[in-house]
């Protein structure tokens, strides 16, 4: 361009080269074709950016999703969900443009080094009042604007992530707060995180923008001092009208550059806390993480074996000690005690959620079912919700376990049949329906161990009866926790919870016996 204007003017370059065009005709050739290729660049490049900053991000989102799926279990349910989805999702992908922007600014910086280069080659004196201005801007920028931007970033991840919480909580408490009528007091908590995440939000948004304000103005001001010190050191009109030229070129990208590079300086400062965070996630992944372990097989003649498992809530707070059972293949045995005794931690241990302190648990857990009280549905078909990722299954082995949940009939008269959604959760169907279905999605996948915490407890006694015939008819092993007395004539044995100790009460035929009921009753 430089070069260009200097042909319009009617003068050669002071240095001629081979390959330097000699024409206006040719010239403008020549740098049409610079430009033309310096687009196809920018096009390729900013997709090569792209992909590289998308597979980063998802990058990040497994290695984070993997890690909480894998943290220990005791660890993991001290976290909340809405916070770990926003790690995953929001954090992560602010970490990756984190690194995005570290590109931009690389790039940015190189070409004000060679522009720079080029005007230190032209004018000394003008380059050394550039570099003067970008020092004084730069320390500007570290004492007054970076720390500043820090503050608020890490503001706005706390409110960010208590505002999670809060909208979790309304949504999944919606029918308590339309029963209660308090929907006043969960929006006024929600538009006060609101306020605070739009104060962070303002503030790291708007610091970055005053510093490219300000470098952007200081540019101009440069600029025209140096129009001002040209005019001042050259008598001669075309020179002058040349090195205007050269200027204006040069200004014309380093201008863009020096407010683009202050920006992106003030969003790094921003997306870096995202960084932390997510490095301090992976750490915390890492830390507690468990890793897989084959566990021996029982006898051959039995389902279960336990010796001398011991399971530490902390240090100093035993949740199960000692604890010794052997359990049949086709056994059925009650599990009861009060509520937080241990009956599911003992179910967590077996199933391979948890891990024992000390002792060896023999089972063979590819064939082991495990349904809760509380069933977790996908917002998703009732197909889907049975299959749970299972490969495909056909609609006759669906409809017979859901006949064995004895949900067969419901589905049945449903329009959509399989096909129907079941909501968020589950919350279009009943506690009964979503624990039938939780059981056939239990039966569908062939498990030959049945963990069932409480979960009948949403039946009523005749399905639960049927449900219990059926499972007890197919030879199925099962550790059933509940303390509904009809339940009782499906067992074999019974084992009570008390203190960490896991006790074996007398055999269930005898359960008839006034006494044994009134315990069973007081539990």
């Amino acid at each position: 361009m430089y070069l260009l204007f200097m042909l319009l003017q009617g003068r050669a370059p002071t240095y001629e080269h081979w390959w330097m065009p000699e024409t206006i005709l040719s010239a403008t050739t020549f740098t049409s074709i610079l430009v033309f290729v310096r687009a196809l660049a920018d096009v390729y490049s900013s997709r090569f950016v792209f992909d590289g900053i998308q597979n980063l991000y998802n990058d990040l989102l497994l290695r984070l999703t993997q890690g909480y799926s894998q943290m220990h279990w005791l660890r993991f349910v001290e976290r909340n969900r809405s916070e770990l989805s926003n790690d995953v999702y929001n954090t992560a992908r602010e970490a990756a443009d984190f690194y995005h922007r570290c590109i931009e600014f690389t790039a940015s910086a190189v070409i004000v080094v060679v522009m720079t280069g080029a005007l230190v080659y032209k004018s000394p004196i003008s380059a050394f009042g550039f570099g003067c201005v970008l020092a004084a801007f730069y320390g500007v920028h570290r004492l007054l604007i970076r720390k500043k931007v820090q503050e608020a970033a890490s503001n706005r991840e706390r409110s960010v992530r208590a505002l999670h919480r809060s909208l979790a909580d309304m949504f999944s408490a919606g029918r308590e707060i339309r029963t209660y009528g308090n929907h006043s007091f969960f929006l006024d908590r929600i538009r006060q995180q609101a306020e605070s995440v739009a104060l962070s939000n303002r503030r790291t948004v708007f610091l970055p923008q005053l510093a490219r304000i300000a470098a952007d103005q200081g540019t101009v001001l440069l600029f025209l001092l140096m129009i001002f010190a040209v005019e001042l050191r050259q008598g001669d009109a075309r020179q002058l009208l040349s090195l205007l030229a050269f200027y204006f070129v040069l200004s014309r990208r380093l201008l863009p550059l020096v407010s683009q590079i202050s920006l992106i300086a003030g969003q790094m400062e921003s997306s870096y806390e995202n960084v932390k965070v997510v490095e301090l996630e992976l750490n915390e992944c890492q830390k507690h993480g468990t890793t897989e372990c084959v566990t021996p097989l029982p006898a051959p003649d039995l389902a279960l074996e336990l010796s001398h498992v011991n399971v530490w809530f902390q240090e100093d707070t035993p949740i199960l000690r000692d604890v010794n059972l052997s359990v049949r293949k086709g056994e059925t045995i009650i599990l009861r005690g009060n509520s937080g005794i241990g009956k599911s931690s003992l179910l967590d241990l077996i199933a391979g959620v948890s891990l024992p302190v000390n002792g060896v648990v023999r089972v063979d857990r590819a064939r082991i079912a495990y349904v809760p009280q509380d069933i977790p549905l996908l917002d998703d078909s009732i197909r889907n919700n049975l299959l749970f990722g299972l490969p495909g299954k056909d609609d006759d082995e669906l409809m017979k376990a859901l006949a064995l949940a004895r949900l067969d009939e419901f589905v049945a008269h449903l329009p959509l049949g399989l096909e129907a959604r079941v909501g968020d959760n589950g919350i279009l169907l009943s506690g009964g329906e979503r624990q039938r279905l939780g059981l056939a999605r239990a039966i569908l996948r062939g498990g030959q161990l049945f963990l069932l915490d409480e979960a009948t407890s949403a039946l009523d006694e005749e399905n639960e009866r049927r449900v219990l015939e059926n499972l007890s008819a197919s030879g199925t092993t099962v550790l059933l926790v509940t303390h509904r007395l009809h339940a009782y004539r499906f067992a074999k044995r019974e084992f009570r919870f008390q203190n960490s100790w896991l006790i074996e009460e007398s055999r269930l035929e005898e359960s008839s016996r006034p006494g044994l009921a009134a315990l069973a009753v007081g539990t």
